[in-house]
Parts: structure tokens; C-alpha cells; sequence
């Protein structure tokens, strides 16, 4: 961080720039009775040297992917970054100015954009993007809003409980002050049951929201599922994560009318969980009801190229409640991070990374498993998550002494589905050696993980 002063005759221009002759007199409108009337209790005031020091000490107990083997996923995943987009992305001309609001944007950002853009649509097969949401969940309750705002009089959105279920609080938050039904749909086997489906959906479902793959690091029927939703009349929302397509189908390919998913992957860090970079797509029928920004190539009066704000859907600064979303800004940073990682890696890169996530995570199940104790909850294929049972039951015993062990081991899943607090999930990246693997397998069969939480 950088050094910044504020001396008393700071505070005094500070002051007289707006119009008030003291700290007391800024304050005076906030009721007494809100009022700290004391000093603020703090320890004595340390050195630069000293309050580094303490600070060093703190952040040494921290445990994160950067200290230990991490295994951890559901949303956050410990993916490399190549140097190239920490070296883009920290450009004064990127990270000064990430946020720029409308006409304020320069031909720099919107080129970035415009070309960010350009390979989301390439990955999901959609029709166009927007420069960028908040966030994975953000975007899908937004995706979600579209569809309701699509579907006239229908106002029920299914999503099956193998959708994250933070991105479902997400979008059961938007629904709290409109008049919308989120219906969500169990998945025992870990996956969506189409029939099942087929029986809960009628002609008041404006949306499907499929997440390929789920939460669980499953592979959903995205075909038959998106076909039970187009007989209905319903959209097909699909969350997706976006190194599964290097050999997954892609959205538009199974029927998706809107994509959205979580961009960190794409070369942004773990940063203590977010929040990251919010992918959409879309098909054209939709393109005016897609919140944030789109940014489109002409020319200019010169003849020479140009990039425009083709769209601003949000509009509250002329439509007001009327506005199709109110996301008022983006995360164009880490949207230049994804353009980088895109270009660099190409088709071939993407193929190659999906497919290391798959065979690891695969040999991590086979390896695990071979012990008693341990089996897949689910038969469904994945990607590079894993739910795995505990038949002592001792989730979080077990993935204490891992990380005692120095792996982070995976997720406990009771937290959000009480009938499988005896599993978690583990997972697996490019990044994960063999040996990384063969450490985490050893260190879960040890002969002391296998003892159970009251021994």
C-alpha cells in the first residue's frame, strides 16, 4: 500500500474546502445519541517497523492455498494464472481505470472490452456478452431476471438443489420484493432426474437454471434437460465453468439461452473467495433485456475503427425504476485478466488444462476409494470435483488433521445439505501433481484420520 500522510494541516485545508471549521462542527448533524463520546479503544500506537512486524505475525497464521496443498473448490479454485496476465492486468491503463463509468470510457477500455466480449461468445456459442458483472451468482440472478422479464405473465424458476447453493440464496434475495416462485428441485442421485423435471414444470416457468457441471462436480443430461425445458416453453439458463468447456458442449450447443458463470478461473487468484468476474451470454432475442454494458466496433468520422457503448441496459439515469437491471458497474480488471488468459492458452490450451482437471480428479476418486472407508457419493460422471463419503462419519475431524498434515482438503457439505454431512468435496486442478494426490490419499488413511472424533 502506499505511504499516505495526514498531517493537522491536511485536515485543516480538508476542512475549509467544505466550508467546516473543525472535525466537531462536520459531525454535528448525527445525533448525539449516535455519538462515540469517547476515545476509540485502542492498544498504544506502534512504529511503521513495529505495526510491520505484527502484521507479518498475524497474516502467519493464516492458512490459504499459498501454504498448504489446496484441494478446495464450490466456487473458488486454486487454477494457475500465467505471469502474462498479472503482467497486462497490472498496467496503469487497466487497473487506474477498471470501473470507468459510460462516456467516461476510453477507446483503451472499450477495445479491451469489446474483445473480452468477442471470446466469451466463442466459448458459450451464444450470440453476444456483456463487458462483465459482479460476480457468478450476481450474474445468474440476473440471467434469471431476464428470463422473468422474457416470459410475460410467467414467474416460476426451477433450479435444481445441484445448483450452488449460494447462487441460489443469491437469487432467492432478488426474488424477496417481486412477485417470482424459486422452486427447487432434489437431486438424490447428485443430478438433475429430467422426468422429475418434466413433472414440475408448467406454463407459469419462465426459466431452468442448469449448472454444467453442478456443484457437485457432476455432468448433467444438458440435452434431455434443456429439451424438457424448451417443450414447456421455459429458458434454459446455464451456469457454466468456463475450463470445462474445453471439452464439455458448450452452452449455446445443448440449448442454452443464457449462460453465465464465474470467471476467476480465467486467470484471477483465489483472493479469499471473491468477488470475481460475472460472465453472461445470451442469443439476440434477449440482447435488450441483458443487464450491464455491450460494447460494439464502427467507425468513426475519420473512417478509422472505433469502439462505441453499443448498449447501457441498465439505464437509470433515463428509465429510473423502469431500467432492465439495476448493475450500475463491472469487473472489466478481471475481465481483462480473462481476455489474456483466453488469448494466450487458445482452443488447445483450454482442451489441455480440462483434461488434466478430469484424469486427476479421476485418479484422486480411484485412489481414495480403494480404502473402506471412503466411496463416491454419487455415480454420475465429473469433472474436476468429487463428492466423497466418509463411513465413519467424521468429515470434520478428518479435514482438520489434513490440514494439520498440510492439505486442504476439501469442502464439508453439511453446511448446505444436512443429509450429506458425512461427505465432502474435493477439487482437483491442473496444478495438482501426482504426488500432491498420493500425499493428500496417504494422508487421509492415515492410521490416525481413520480414528473417530470421540477416540
Amino acid at each position: 500500500m502506499p505511504y499516505h500522510y495526514n498531517t493537522p494541516e491536511d485536515q485543516a485545508e480538508m476542512l475549509a474546502s467544505i466550508g467546516a471549521a473543525s472535525i466537531d462542527e462536520l459531525f454535528a448533524p448525527i445525533p448525539d445519541a449516535l455519538q462515540l463520546k469517547r476515545p476509540l479503544n485502542l492498544p498504544p500506537a506502534l512504529s511503521e517497523m513495529e505495526l510491520d512486524q505484527h502484521l507479518r505475525q498475524l497474516t502467519a497464521l493464516n492458512d490459504y492455498a499459498g501454504t498448504k496443498v489446496c484441494f478446495l473448490g464450490g466456487g473458488s479454485y486454486d487454477h494457475f494464472v500465467p505471469s502474462v496476465c498479472d503482467v497486462i492486468g497490472s498496467r496503469s491503463e487497466f487497473y487506474t481505470s477498471y470501473t470507468p463509468y459510460q462516456a467516461e470510457a476510453s477507446q483503451g477500455n472499450l477495445q479491451v472490452m469489446f474483445e473480452y466480449q468477442s471470446l466469451i461468445t466463442r466459448l458459450t456459442g451464444l450470440d453476444v456478452a456483456n463487458s462483465s458483472l459482479y460476480d457468478g451468482a450476481s450474474a445468474a440472478a440476473e440471467a434469471v431476471l431476464m428470463a422473468l422479464h422474457a416470459g410475460g405473465s410467467r414467474n416460476k424458476v426451477i433450479a435444481p438443489s445441484s445448483l450452488h447453493p449460494e447462487y441460489r440464496q443469491t437469487i432467492a434475495t432478488y426474488f424477496e420484493n417481486i412477485d417470482a416462485e424459486l422452486v427447487t428441485l432434489d437431486c438424490p442421485a447428485g443430478v438433475l432426474d429430467a422426468d422429475a423435471l418434466a413433472a414440475a414444470i408448467d406454463d407459469k416457468t419462465a426459466a431452468v437454471i442448469l449448472q454444467q457441471p453442478n456443484f457437485f462436480g457432476c455432468i448433467e443430461d444438458a440435452d434431455r434437460i434443456a429439451a424438457v425445458a424448451k417443450g414447456a416453453g421455459a429458458l434454459l439458463i446455464s451456469v457454466f465453468d468456463p475450463i470445462s468447456l474445453g471439452i464439455l458442449k458448450r452452452p449455446a450447443d445443448y440449448g442454452a439461452s443464457i449462460a453465465v458463470a464465474e470467471g476467476h478461473t480465467l486467470g484471477t487468484p483465489m483472493s479469499y473467495g471473491g468477488p470475481y468476474l460475472g460472465i453472461m451470454s445470451c442469443d439476440n432475442s434477449l440482447v435488450r433485456r441483458m443487464p450491464g454494458r455491450i460494447v460494439g466496433e464502427t467507425v468513426d468520422r475519420r473512417g478509422k475503427k472505433c469502439y462505441v457503448l453499443t448498449m447501457q441496459t441498465r439505464e437509470q439515469h433515463i428509465r429510473r425504476d423502469k431500467a432492465t437491471s439495476n448493475v450500475c458497474t463491472n469487473q472489466a480488471l478481471f475481465a481483462v485478466r480473462a481476455s489474456v488468459y483466453l488469448a494466450q492458452a487458445g482452443p488447445q490450451g483450454l482442451r489441455e488444462t480440462a483434461n488434466l482437471c478430469l484424469q486427476k480428479t479421476r485418479y484422486l476418486a480411484e485412489q481414495l476409494c480403494q480404502n473402506e472407508r471412503f466411496s463416491q457419493a454419487f455415480d454420475a460422471p465429473t469433472f474436476k470435483e468429487v463428492v466423497i463419503r466418509d463411513a465413519e462419519n467424521n468429515v470434520d475431524g478428518l479435514l482438520r488433521e489434513a490440514i494439520d498434515a498440510g492439505y486442504l482438503a476439501g469442502l464439508p457439505l453439511g453446511r448446505w445439505y444436512p443429509e450429506l454431512s458425512d461427505c465432502f468435496l474435493v477439487a482437483v486442478t491442473e496444478k495438482r501433481t501426482k504426488a500432491d494426490i498420493d500425499g493428500l490419499v496417504k494422508s487421509l488413511t492415515a492410521k490416525s484420520a481413520r480414528q473417530p472424533a470421540h477416540v
